[in-house]
Parts: structure tokens; C-alpha cells; sequence
């Protein structure tokens, strides 16, 4: 049984977003008119394609993107995909799912993306123009409560600690 080549987003934000490579050409973008459109910001508007082969192998080409186009984890221009291949536009990751082929050497995958820590070391360029987040969002904000929070429990466990020696010194010189 022959089935249908696809792509699986596997990123939190897209996961489980399944495109089917029914054409010979598909490009993967942020605009809406590229076959496959993923809206985030760190995927460049017209990205990479993917080109099936005349040997109904799948090949990726990047064109031009800001952020690059990987291949498990490795910055490609143009790489032929294997079967559970880990495919990444920008900050996206995308499993190549193509059951007639055998797996690749890819045992695990990574889906919590710094793209300023991959191979390579890239720096990605700040793109806050696309964004509809401010710089700070929600990390900021939870980062600032954990410090509060660590600082009021420091603050009584050195009240704690002041009390009971206090109270140890109380003992020790014979006043309860």
C-alpha cells in the first residue's frame, strides 16, 4: 500500500498540522499564497520549497530565507529528505513522513527551538515588525514573579532560622 508523502508539524504552536505533498513542488512561507503557509514570525515569507523527483524522492531547497532551512539540526541549501527527517523553517519543526522509505539516523527530536544555540550558530535576526507580541510577553512577566516569590520565601525562612535560635538560646540559658 502506496500512502501519500506528508509533513507533520511537530512545533507546539502548529503541532499535528499535516500537509499532504501531492504536487511536485510545494512552498513552505508565512504568506498565504505559498501551498504550505505557516503565520510565524520567524518563518520567512517565501522559505524553502520542497521538490519531488522524478524518483518520487522529495527534495528541499532553500530560497532565501532570514533564519536558514535544517535539516536535523544541520543548515542546508538543498538536501534530499529521508523518511523521518526533521525538517526546520525559521523556529518551526516538521517531521517528513514518508512511510515507503526507511528512517533516517534521526532517534529523537527537539522541539523547544533556540535558534541562537543550533549548529552553526546563527544569530536570528529580531524581527518585531512581525511580531504581535511586545519584547517582554509573558516570560518577563512570570520571571519577575518567581524572583518575588524566591525573595519573600528567603525572607521568612531567615525569620525562621532567627526565631529558632532565639528560641535555642532561650533553652540552652535556662528562660522557656
Amino acid at each position: 500500500m502506496t500512502t501519500v508523502p506528508k509533513l507533520i508539524i511537530l512545533s507546539e504552536q502548529f503541532r499535528g498540522q499535516t500537509f499532504e505533498l501531492t504536487d511536485n513542488v510545494h512552498t513552505i512561507g508565512r504568506g498565504e499564497q505559498e501551498s504550505i503557509c505557516i503565520p510565524d514570525a520567524t518563518v520567512s515569507g517565501r522559505h524553502c520549497e520542497v521538490v519531488r523527483n522524478e524518483d518520487a524522492t522529495y527534495l528541499v531547497r532553500d530560497i532565501g530565507s532570514t533564519n536558514g532551512t535544517r535539516i536535523n539540526g544541520v543548515r542546508i541549501t538543498e538536501q534530499q529528505l529521508s523518511n523521518s527527517d526533521i525538517l526546520q523553517v525559521g523556529g518551526i519543526e516538521i517531521m517528513f513522513d514518508c512511510e515507503d522509505q526507511s528512517p533516517s539516523s534521526v532517534f529523537s527530536t527537539r522541539t523547544n527551538i533556540d535558534l541562537e544555540e543550533t549548529a552553526g550558530g546563527i544569530q536570528v535576526k529580531k524581527m518585531t515588525n512581525f511580531s504581535p507580541f511586545d519584547s517582554g510577553g509573558k516570560t518577563g512577566k512570570h520571571a519577575k514573579a518567581k524572583l518575588l516569590l524566591g525573595s519573600v520565601i528567603g525572607l521568612l525562612l531567615m525569620i525562621v532560622i532567627i526565631l529558632g535560635a532565639v528560641l535555642l538560646k532561650g533553652l540552652l540559658m535556662g528562660n522557656p
